[in-house]
């Protein structure tokens, strides 16, 4: 069995993840192999783009990869997000990315550089008294999105 990486405690095996693809019944194709792979490896959230330039860098122009277009990126990812293997993040700048969803199904937030656009996860949420109290007033279904922004260190030493 695969380690689970260091950065992402809760997160799905490969072999789990190939599992949910299949009870989902989606096909296991060389594309869906590599961004499940890469999602395991990696905490997200990426875009489409993200996972193209990230799987051609890896791939090395490997022709296991060649068929990952953009339609293709798109439609493995909704495949995915529809199974409940990955979710969709939205940082209010148009750009959908996803990230891996994991054993737990663990909560958190994000942190973004206004700069980059590097994404940190932040672990902690303390929004459970305050989700609490909206399911008093009667309200089901409850979610909640918080996303920070700000610049790095490393584009605050630049500015």
């Amino acid at each position: 069995m695969a380690a689970k990486p260091k950065h992402q405690h809760d997160a799905p095996s490969l072999e789990h993840a190939f599992e949910t693809m299949k009870n989902a019944k989606l096909k296991r194709t060389k594309s869906r192999e590599a961004i499940l792979k890469h999602l395991v490896e990696n905490h997200g959230p990426f875009s489409a783009k993200e996972l193209q330039q990230a799987l051609k860098r890896r791939a090395k122009g490997a022709p296991t990869n060649s068929d990952l277009d953009t339609v293709t990126t798109y439609r493995c990812l909704a495949s995915f997000e529809e199974a409940g293997l990955v979710r969709r993040c939205d940082f209010g700048d148009g750009v959908s990315r996803f990230e891996l969803r994991g054993d737990s199904d663990h909560h958190h937030h994000h942190v973004i550089c206004v700069e980059c656009r590097k994404i940190e996860k932040l672990e902690d949420c303390h929004l459970d008294k305050l989700e609490e109290k909206v399911k008093a007033l009667g309200y089901s279904g409850v979610k909640h999105v918080l996303e920070f922004t700000g610049l790095c260190r490393s584009c605050a030493r630049k500015a």
